[in-house]
């Protein structure tokens, strides 16, 4: 374990988490900044493979956020041990990143830490420094620099950034509220930062022969031309979305080219994510002599997760479904103003719609007596039918 308690650490996250998982740094030599610092919580060495824990997180698969409920992946024990805080010493698994002038990484290394972080901020907070630019917070004000070279660097690669804005639905005194989000430095500095530590611990993991899954996507078009040619749309993000292919999750590394990175692997959210965990306990194997997961058992856990990733999933589209229902029975008087995506299924009226007031995309029931375009707006009033899987609208 590398001892880097005196180097000073930034927790940047929401406001109350419920999982910390991830803290940056940034290392000086003779007062330049030469080494960033990504860290990571380090569940996997607090219980066995095959545990008990572990095959109730195997079940779970991720950590569930509804609208009127949190179920964590982890149990409460381990998450308050591997949870990150503010000078709390914490172990953890971390990459130590170089990079040439251009942004791209000239070297790294992957190492187990302890950690003590000095700074527990929410994205507003690192917002207003990075706005600011104080001069006694010259760590963060670098991290930011280098992070956007890195980015620039990616761009350069192919990779695309989806920053539109989205929203979550929450319950406000009882109330339902869209809560929305923007993308802003700090978003950016985070996810920089997470996408670098995917990417290093990937190709260490090619390097040293660990199987493990990794993530991969293409293309399939000409991103940038689709972007231009909607360049004021409300919905460039989603009209682009129609023609890039899904991620995916193999034991075979591949590009993963909306990232513009030769190789990719989730391995930020081991508290709420057992991708992640998988191949967190591959490497924590790997620098302690243990023997590795097998390459078959790797394929079963991949296609194990797979499957009930897809639970998990009906879940949270069930219980958002339950709450967007109430909001606009509630509200059915009203007319909403929707941007018109695409027709799923013509003939059922299924269309893909966007609500701008509430930074929501959506598939709906759509009753319309006039002619669609993508990319148009319309406005919409809500027909109270209760016995229809899905929200049903009329003009």
């Amino acid at each position: 374990m590398k001892d880097l308690t005196s180097l000073k650490t930034f927790i940047i996250d929401s406001k109350n988490p419920h999982e910390i998982d991830d803290a940056i740094s940034l290392e000086f030599i003779e007062d330049k900044p030469k080494y960033l610092w990504v860290h990571i919580s380090y569940p996997a060495k607090l219980f066995k493979h095959n545990s008990n824990i572990d095959l109730e997180c195997r079940k779970k698969v991720s950590s569930l956020y509804l609208v009127d409920d949190y179920r964590p992946m982890l149990p409460e024990h381990i998450i308050n041990i591997a949870n990150l805080k503010m000078n709390k010493v914490s172990e953890t698994l971390s990459a130590c990143i170089e990079f040439n002038k251009n942004g791209s990484i000239k070297s790294y290394k992957i190492l187990e830490t302890i950690i003590k972080p000095d700074y527990e901020l929410t994205y507003e907070d690192t917002n207003e420094i990075l706005d600011l630019e104080p001069k006694e917070e010259y760590e963060l004000i670098n991290i930011k620099k280098i992070l956007e070279n890195s980015f620039n660097y990616r761009k350069e690669c192919g990779a695309i950034t989806f920053n539109a804005p989205f929203s979550k639905l929450c319950l406000v005194d009882d109330e339902i509220c869209f809560e929305k989000y923007e993308s802003t430095p700090a978003h950016t500095l985070v996810s920089e930062s997470m996408i670098l530590m995917g990417f290093v611990i990937s190709d260490f993991l090619i390097k040293n022969k660990i199987p493990a899954p990794f993530r991969s996507q293409k293309i399939n078009c000409d991103a940038n031309e689709i972007l231009k040619r909607n360049s004021s749309s409300l919905i460039k993000f989603s009209i682009l979305k129609q023609y890039i292919g899904k991620s995916f999750i193999s034991r075979k590394p591949n590009n993963h080219e909306t990232l513009g990175l030769e190789s990719y692997t989730q391995v930020t959210s081991p508290l709420r994510r057992y991708i992640d965990l998988i191949i967190q306990k591959q490497i924590y194997f790997y620098f302690n002599n243990y023997p590795l997961i097998s390459e078959a058992e790797i394929d079963d856990l991949i296609n194990e997760y797979k499957s009930k990733l897809k639970d998990v999933n009906d879940i949270i589209k069930e219980n958002k479904f339950k709450y967007l229902r109430k909001f606009f029975k509630k509200n059915n008087e009203e007319l909403f103003k929707i941007i018109f995506i695409r027709w799923i299924n013509p003939k059922k009226n299924i269309a893909l719609v966007y609500f701008p007031e509430y930074y929501l995309e959506i598939l709906i029931k759509l009753y319309i007596s006039i002619d669609t375009y993508t990319n148009k707006i319309y406005k919409i009033k809500y027909s109270n039918n209760d016995e229809s899987n899905l929200l049903e609208f009329i003009n």
